[in-house]
């Protein structure tokens, strides 16, 4: 399984779970029973044939139209089953607090005390989510809740008496869960299958990114892609060799996901075959990227001339996709091979990056090679290829620390074998290979940065970003891609009207500059979410509103003001 510290807390909450509610049929947060066949039953009833189609209501609203009818108990059961259901959610997703209002709203419908002082509604509990689930995960709630009841009506039926032998057998559950009536394209149907079988499943809820993922580096057979168990099965068998080569990691961690995350149909897909070369090359890799050719052609011109650069820029103005574009037009084709990526962090230093000692499982430590000297050694090995080395948030670390005696040799001119130096730990002559290139990413907005290293300076290239609807090219193209979604193309333009509107202000305030703009790429659907007013709102809500909150915190009037005018009818 994907390892996180923090999920231990989410993980020990649902052995409860399973244990007093999918085994005893007890309760999460009472004495009482709450987990049974009846209260499913009367679930099913008011709920599920009874599904409130009201245009424009939440589905809190909804819901609590829905249960007016119900009994005490059955609607605190639904309030347990909402803790389930959000309880992988990261506080990027749903913060603590409005998890535990959810909660405690639908269990207050019942007229008994909300536990709130109760261990496993803690913010650290409720903090410790682990995946940032999109909007869809809201969008879709009222039907990700109708799977749920139905399978828990099936699972608590008087003649399923086996349910611990399905408990200690990981498939045999999934296989009876893909059965029950409404699973297809469930994201909680991956959801519970991770929070049960944490060793088994992948803390992951989007299908279409598990289906990428194994299409990507499974080794083997074939694998039949419309069966989600063999899928999951693939999965668990790509993470045991990945383990063994990278040690303990995440799907979505930068190195890993660079592996198997798709760009645009509109590139060649070939799976590294070659593209056509020159300006061919560069216009198929500029397509989605919202910036004009020109733009994008002097991204290419800078690094090929230097060697080095620096793409700098607002929050969400698309800084790491359009970084693996121009990879992939120095390499000439579609090849991640030949690129790896590091996020440096205050923490990381010339032994992660260098070379450095490194404890061994025997008590003593060994002299280890760091991520950018096995890069160079490959990129040696193939002078023929180009080789592209992506450092995200290039400015979180101690520069100068980082690089140690290689600040020379990343020189354009200096990529010779006459310009080696010995590296401070093995003694060994080592220099940078003509055919490497350094692509960092910088974002402009992060407050606790301290400035770049002069000397790091005059040895990079610096291009900006600037959010999409800054220019008529990115708004008509930002529109265009919006509507090829099915969004309505008034609605698209709204949105940029409004951004643009809310980023002169914060172009305009002398505390902020244009450096804190916000980029378009907040509003990119992910593959699992339709663009709408719904979706809207929820970016707006969970992503644009706090990171105005934070810009202007002490003037918190005006900033509810913005926010009003965003989501305004």
């Amino acid at each position: 399984m994907a390892q996180y510290t923090k999920a231990k807390l989410i993980l020990d909450a649902v052995k409860q779970l399973k244990r007093r509610c999918l085994l005893e049929g007890d309760s999460l947060f009472t004495t009482r029973s709450l987990w049974t066949h009846p209260n499913f039953q009367e679930l099913h009833s008011v709920y599920v044939e009874n599904l409130d189609e009201t245009p424009k209501d939440s589905f809190m609203v909804k819901l609590e139209r829905q249960l007016q009818s119900a009994s005490s108990d059955t609607k605190c059961l639904l309030a347990e089953m909402s803790w389930v259901y959000h309880l992988i959610r990261s506080p990027i997703s749903m913060r603590p607090e409005t998890k535990q209002k959810r909660i405690a709203d639908i269990w207050e419908w019942s007229e008994h005390d909300f536990p709130r002082d109760h261990e496993l509604l803690s913010d650290a509990i409720l903090g410790a989510g682990v995946v940032n689930t999109g909007s869809a995960y809201n969008t879709n709630e009222w039907r990700e809740f109708r799977f749920f009841i139905v399978a828990m009506l099936d699972w608590f039926s008087p003649e399923r008496r086996e349910r611990k032998k399905f408990l200690d057998r990981p498939w045999d559950f999934a296989s009876w869960l893909d059965n029950t009536k409404f699973a297809k394209n469930r994201m909680f149907r991956h959801a519970i299958l991770w929070l049960l079988f944490p060793d088994n499943f992948e803390d992951i809820v989007s299908q279409q990114a598990k289906k990428q993922i194994v299409s990507r580096l499974h080794q083997g057979d074939k694998i039949d892609m419309s069966n989600m168990i063999k899928i999951d099965q693939a999965l668990l068998g790509i993470r045991g060799r990945l383990e063994k080569e990278r040690g303990p990691f995440g799907f979505y961690d930068p190195t890993i996901k660079i592996l198997w995350d798709r760009p645009s149909e509109n590139i060649d897909d070939n799976g590294g075959e070659p593209l056509q070369g020159g300006l061919d090359t560069i216009r198929q890799a500029q397509q989605d990227l919202f910036i004009d050719l020109d733009h994008f052609t002097s991204l290419i011109r800078s690094i090929k001339s230097g060697k080095n650069l620096i793409l700098q820029g607002p929050p969400g103005t698309g800084k790491t996709f359009i970084a693996r574009r121009i990879a992939w037009c120095l390499i000439g084709h579609k090849d991640n091979s030949s690129t790896d990526l590091v996020q440096f962090h205050q923490s990381y230093a010339y032994e992660d990056f260098v070379e450095g000692f490194r404890p061994t499982r025997a008590g003593g430590f060994e002299l280890k090679p760091g991520i950018f000297q096995r890069f160079c050694e490959r990129a040696r090995a193939n002078s023929n290829t180009p080789y592209v080395f992506i450092i995200d948030e290039i400015n979180r670390g101690n520069l100068s620390r980082i690089f140690g005696e290689l600040l020379m040799l990343i020189e354009n001119d200096k990529r010779r074998k006459e310009y080696a130096v010995t590296l401070t730990y093995s003694d060994k002559p080592f220099y940078v290979p003509d055919n490497v290139y350094l692509l960092g990413m910088m974002n402009t907005a992060d407050r606790s940065l301290a400035l770049v290293d002069y000397a790091l300076r005059r040895r990079f290239s610096f291009e900006t970003l600037n959010p999409a609807y800054e220019t008529e090219y990115g708004r008509d193209a930002f529109v265009k891609y919006l509507v090829s979604k099915k969004a309505d193309r008034a609605f698209a333009q709204r949105i940029c009207e409004r951004m643009v509107e809310l980023n002169e202000k914060i172009a305009n305030d002398k505390e902020l500059g244009r450096g804190f703009q916000i980029g378009h790429s907040y509003f990119i659907p992910s593959d699992d979410d339709a663009p709408s007013e719904e979706w809207y709102k929820h970016i707006v809500d969970t992503q644009i509103a706090p990171l105005l909150r934070e810009y202007w915190f002490d003037a918190m009037e005006d900033v509810e003001k913005d926010i009003a005018r965003l989501t305004a009818a």
